[in-house]
């Protein structure tokens, strides 16, 4: 006799179910709760055919098991497991962005309070995948320096936003800067935007990065902006102990970048 049971995200990380899967997908809870949290826009057509593919599996391994279940039954269940969280995005969003290298949220959170709605979330650290699934109820994708992660991004979106890796600038590290692994990474970042093209490149770093390799680094990254993908460019070191309303010194520099052609007013100032 076959026995009804509540799903959950989690249970795709079940070894039994990996282990019947002859191709499994690598980024499968990415992929699946990405096309939950876009279901009822055009995103979710980046996301639907594969994500249909591991509910199908899913549901085939736990008729296998004597548990019965149909996809539209673990389709509800999941759809109200990823919006019933903490931080969800407002119906009434008035505009869509990426978030990269993104922690446990701090600019969604942000930006979703402005009337947001995120398309693409990336992160590698695994804790602050759980973090940030538990918040927002989405589990980002992986290595964004993965060509097969940077092909699940939507093709249309109006910002990207990114605190990409700052232990190459910081002063606490070694200040290898490009040199470093972690610091090539904004060239993923300049990929993203050349093949994009999104309204507003909005970037975070640490403080030093101004000045990093005698101010070399930050001039790469300004021009790479301005002169190659043809944005203009407004930054500022600014301190979370004066804006944020935070009993903390934490200075940083945010680099704000408007298309010209897509943004006509484009001459706002990032003030201190």
């Amino acid at each position: 006799m076959l026995i009804k049971e509540k799903i959950s995200i989690e249970e795709f990380d079940n070894k039994s179910y990996q282990i019947r899967l002859v191709e499994p997908f690598e980024e499968e809870k990415a992929i699946l709760t990405h096309y939950l949290h876009n279901i009822h826009n055009g995103v979710s057509e980046y996301y639907k055919k594969e994500a249909l593919t591991v509910i199908k599996d899913y549901i085939e391994y736990k008729n296998e098991n004597q548990i019965s279940i149909v996809e539209e039954e673990a389709l509800q269940q999941l759809l109200f497991e990823v919006e019933n969280v903490p931080f969800p995005t407002s119906e009434n969003y008035s505009f869509k962005f990426i978030d990269l290298f993104a922690g446990i949220g701090g600019f969604r959170l942000a930006l979703q309070n402005v009337g947001g709605k995120c398309v693409y979330t990336s992160e590698w650290n695994k804790d602050a995948k759980k973090t940030y699934r538990e918040n927002f109820g989405e589990v980002p994708f992986g290595d964004i320096t993965k060509e097969q992660n940077k092909n699940y991004i939507p093709e249309k979106f109006d910002i990207l936003c990114a605190g990409f890796p700052c232990q190459a600038f910081s002063i606490a590290g070694y200040q290898k800067g490009f040199a470093d692994t972690r610091g090539t990474l904004f060239f993923d970042i300049e990929q993203i935007v050349e093949k994009h093209k999104p309204k507003v490149v909005f970037l975070e770093n640490v403080k030093n990065l101004v000045s990093h390799d005698n101010g070399n680094t930050f001039k790469t990254i300004i021009e790479t902006l301005e002169q190659k993908l043809g944005y203009k460019t407004f930054a500022k070191v600014l301190n979370s102990a004066t804006h944020a309303n935070v009993p903390q010194n934490r200075e940083r520099i945010f680099i704000v970048a408007l298309d010209p052609n897509q943004v006509k007013n484009n001459t706002y100032k990032l003030v201190a």
